[in-house]
């Protein structure tokens, strides 16, 4: 009795590990269809994340630009080529057009994989410094908010997360990962 016992156990429980694999199988692949489809995306911005590639790098780099999801890139803000889905800020960097304010250590994995993405480098910080108030203005010209105050998740040399920050025109990069109740704002680099 207790051999039929057991062996009732073990096919009940491989069939429980069976069901639970095909179910995550499923969710999964509904998932990945929906966020491929067009104007279908839960993450934050509430619009489709953008899968395309840039080019690693511009020629005709002048000054800071809107980025279209058609990649057509200019100083004027030109509806008729879709989304922005960033700003040209350099030759090399392109920042998302998103930014994701109030994000906590907790949460910040999340936002930049739901997002699409990667964390700014000390390098790209100061280019975003010496760029803000031109990014702020293209901002407003295509009717989002200007970027607030210089503070923002970011990356140390080393590839961990931390917090960029002016004060007295100097920039500081801070380790608040340790601090839970700690907000700010996330930009990504495209």
């Amino acid at each position: 009795m207790s051999e039929i016992t057991i062996i009732v156990g073990v096919v009940f429980f491989a069939l429980l590990i069976f069901c639970l694999i095909v179910v995550s199988k499923t969710r999964k692949r509904t998932q990945d269809e929906l966020s491929g489809k067009e104007g279908v995306y839960k993450g934050p911005a509430g619009e489709p994340q953008w899968r395309g590639k840039l080019p690693a790098k511009v020629n005709d780099y002048v000054c800071p630009r809107y980025v279209y999801e058609n990649l057509v890139e200019s100083t004027e803000y030109l509806p008729e080529n879709g989304r922005i889905i960033g700003y040209r800020i350099s030759p090399e960097l392109v920042i998302h057009s998103r930014v994701q304010y109030n994000v906590n250590p907790s949460s910040l994995k999340s936002y930049i994989r739901r997002l699409g993405g990667k964390l700014l480098d000390p390098f790209d910080v100061l280019e975003l410094h010496d760029n803000w108030k031109e990014v702020s203005a293209l901002r407003i010209k295509a009717g989002d908010k200007a970027l607030g105050k210089f503070q923002f998740w970011c990356c140390s040399q080393e590839g961990f997360p931390v917090c960029a920050k002016e004060h007295d025109r100097y920039i500081f990069l801070e380790d608040m990962v340790g601090f839970a109740k700690f907000h700010a704002p996330l930009i990504l680099k495209r």
